[in-house]
């Protein structure tokens, strides 16, 4: 193996290692998710050729090599990082209820929207409002939004998987009766949806409202719905049902 091609498989090799880390970086999943498996596959491959072009090379450039390939690891530690930081926003890991099997919460609310999709699977959904009047979006990232103490919204409880019990993602209104919510609905990792999402809305002048949401809406290029808006002026229910990608919650 000629010096120059050395060099040139060298580059190429690591051109793919930093394409693939920043590829599984940018997505913004998580680490493991099966939305990152070609990303890993291709820096495997890197990893490897470089590894073997060390037994050709000098030791000082094994050295640079050795440098260049911790630095890129940080990279991947800092996603990790980014995941455990999203695991740690989740809001409480376990629901409490009353003896009539009602949730308890630890503030006062006016409504409640909660989101539920079937026991045993590792899919990952999210239940989230957009407050229409300055786009607002309480989600797993943003869990509480407040104005003043009579007027506040909460993600009570996120969960990235569903075991033997179904657990709620609830949202909590407390007042906010100028305001208008859309209500989205989405996947937020690529495992398939095989059962369909409830939602439900119980709103505090007894308005209540219950969605089915079909899986297959969320196992396409477009990974989340718009369900409804909710008008808090008069506790009103406005359905939308639009299919949405993801990245059009944040425009």
């Amino acid at each position: 193996m000629s010096r120059p091609f050395r060099w040139i498989l060298a580059v190429i090799a690591t051109l793919l290692l930093i394409v693939s880390l920043c590829a599984i970086f940018i997505n913004g999943k998580p680490l493991f998710d099966s939305s990152n498996k070609m990303s890993w596959v291709g820096f495997t491959i890197a990893f490897c050729i470089l590894m073997v072009l060390l037994c050709y090379l000098n030791i000082k450039v094994g050295i640079a090599y050795t440098i260049m390939i911790l630095l890129l690891l940080l990279i991947a530690w800092t996603q990790f990082r980014h995941t455990s930081e999203k695991n740690q926003n989740q809001t409480g890991s376990e629901q409490q209820l009353d003896e009539n099997g009602n949730l308890i919460l630890d503030h006062p609310y006016d409504d409640l929207i909660s989101l539920q999709w079937g026991t045993f699977n590792h899919v990952d959904m999210d239940l989230m409002l957009v407050k229409q009047s300055d786009n607002t979006v309480i989600n797993y990232n943003n869990v509480k939004h407040s104005i003043d103490n009579l007027n506040s919204v909460w993600l009570d409880y996120d969960y990235k998987m569903q075991e033997d019990i179904a657990r709620k993602e609830i949202i909590s209104i407390l007042g906010m009766e100028k305001e208008t919510f859309s209500v989205i609905v989405m996947k937020y990792n690529e495992e398939e949806l095989k059962n369909d999402a409830v939602l439900m809305l119980s709103l505090s002048n007894g308005n209540t409202k219950k969605y089915t949401l079909p899986a297959e809406r969320f196992n396409d290029k477009t990974n989340g719905i718009h369900v409804c808006n909710v008008i808090m002026q008069n506790n009103e229910i406005v359905e939308v049902m639009e299919d949405l990608d993801s990245n059009e919650i944040y425009q």
